[in-house]
């Protein structure tokens, strides 16, 4: 098993980043690893969505069901795809009208050995600039 966590304080809005991390459709725009994503069904705080990752040229679906409460949490949970086990969790915290302290952790293992031989070192990479991602894509929006 695979896990990576970071919590840091952010130059935007709490608002402005949850709203990063659920506009899911728009990954492919900033998230290098990911080729397609778009969200199958949204309501009552939960949401299903479905991505395309690209591992150096291998490509693989995956599904989650993401839990929220607005401004505040996220729970993502496998649904299906080449993970034996994927969740990640993100906490919101403001801090000032321009501030928020931001926690994301995640734990991930592939299925298969083979494809985690190819898929660990690009997605750990990607997992510890997440965070970094999100805020600057967070940052472009709010200009």
């Amino acid at each position: 098993m695979h896990s990576f966590e970071e919590t840091r304080v952010l130059a935007c809005s709490v608002e402005a980043m949850f709203d990063v991390v659920m506009d899911i459709e728009k990954y492919p725009d900033f998230l290098p690893w990911v080729a397609g994503a778009r969200v199958l069904s949204d309501q009552h705080g939960e949401l299903t969505a479905e991505l395309v990752a690209d591992f150096a040229g291998i490509k693989q679906n995956f599904s989650t069901v993401d839990r929220y409460v607005t401004n505040e949490c996220i729970e993502v949970r496998l649904l299906d795809g080449p993970f034996r086990f994927l969740e990640s969790f993100w906490s919101f915290k403001q801090l000032s009208d321009v501030s928020c302290k931001v926690h994301f952790s995640i734990e991930f293992d592939f299925k298969s050995a083979l494809l985690g031989v190819v898929a660990t070192p690009i997605f750990t990479t990607a997992c510890k600039s997440m965070v970094h991602a999100f805020e600057k894509r967070a940052c472009e929006v709010a200009k």
